[in-house]
């Protein structure tokens, strides 16, 4: 998948990051996790995309639980969460 245009919403900033940090990285990663990489942060990617303008906002709103799973995972790999 390829993102033509990313968003500029500030709140999308934790997922681009990681993103980017797993692109960077996904050639040198091996074993089971090898191939992961380049889709997870696809997915980080399309989630600040199509989320950053309101669920961060709307605890109510449908996307919000997906948007706090990615903001979580982008925490981890941005190495400014511990995974649980």
């Amino acid at each position: 998948m390829t993102i033509e245009r990313r968003t500029t919403w500030p709140q999308a900033g934790e997922l681009q990051q990681a993103a980017d940090t797993l692109r960077d990285v996904a050639p040198e990663i091996t074993g089971p996790l090898a191939g992961l990489a380049d889709p997870v942060a696809d997915w980080l990617e399309a989630t600040a995309n199509a989320l950053a303008w309101l669920a961060p906002f709307r605890e109510h709103e449908p996307g919000y639980p997906l948007w706090q799973v990615a903001t979580t995972v982008a925490r981890v790999i941005n190495g400014t969460e511990t995974a649980r």
